[in-house]
């Protein structure tokens, strides 16, 4: 009879146990689905239009990143190394704002596309950021960006090819090229400048206008001057 008790309250136990280990497992389970990610129950075109801003707002900081290294090579006339740096630079800025670019415009086009959706969820913020990437100050400062690119790259690449007959030579038909396309430089770089303060007040202001919309916008990392390449002492 105890033997037979003594069975019984194992297999209870036993019982009690697989209760407790469901009861657990069921309670881990609600606690963490209740407290998933809310981008998680975020609609699908949602969840799209973040991922798309999110590239965007990655792709101009890749952008900064990349000035920062350009705006280091202030004395690069000295040798022809650094010259070729220069041109390697300006490559990838210019493939970061082409890639930079197709973002902003892919993100654009999907907004638009699904503005139905947008007005009937009263999405506010993504009409701005909408507005934001179609205003002229956002697009002549990315216009000004290229015109720069171009003037500086035409610059270094003509000093490198020429840099005997410039540093060495003195040769005066090279020299006057020179300093063609050194005031050619110097007022891309100057339009860039003025523009990219345009852009900072503007963005500063939309932001204000739109708080709601701060953390979508790739911020103004580049808020002060750049400094421009020294002309050579010719």
């Amino acid at each position: 009879m105890n033997k037979l008790n003594l069975k019984k309250k194992k297999q209870m136990a036993v019982s009690m146990g697989l209760m407790f280990v469901m009861i657990a497992g069921a309670a881990f389970f609600f606690y963490f689905s209740d407290r998933a990610e809310p981008e998680d129950n975020l609609p699908p075109i949602i969840k799209q239009i973040m991922v798309l801003n999110e590239d965007v707002r990655k792709t101009t900081i890749e952008i900064y990143a990349a000035m920062g290294k350009l705006d280091s090579l202030g004395m690069v006339q000295s040798r022809q190394t650094d010259i070729e740096s220069g041109i390697k630079t300006i490559g990838i800025l210019r493939d970061l704002a082409e890639k930079n670019q197709g973002a902003i415009d892919r993100l654009i086009h999907f907004i638009e596309d699904h503005s139905d959706f947008v007005h009937r969820k009263n999405l506010s913020w993504v009409f701005a950021v909408n507005e934001f990437y179609r205003d002229p100050y956002f697009i002549e400062h990315n216009q000004s960006q290229a015109d720069y690119f171009a003037a500086f790259e035409t610059l270094l690449t003509y000093t490198g090819k020429n840099f005997l007959n410039i540093m060495e030579i003195r040769s005066r038909a090279h020299m006057v090229n020179y300093d063609a396309y050194y005031l050619r430089y110097r007022k891309a770089a100057d339009g860039y400048n003025r523009f990219n303060k345009k852009r900072i007040e503007f963005e500063r202001a939309f932001v204000e206008e739109h708080p709601d919309v701060k953390p979508f916008l790739p911020g103004t990392h580049q808020a002060g001057d750049f400094r421009f390449w020294d002309k050579f002492s010719l």
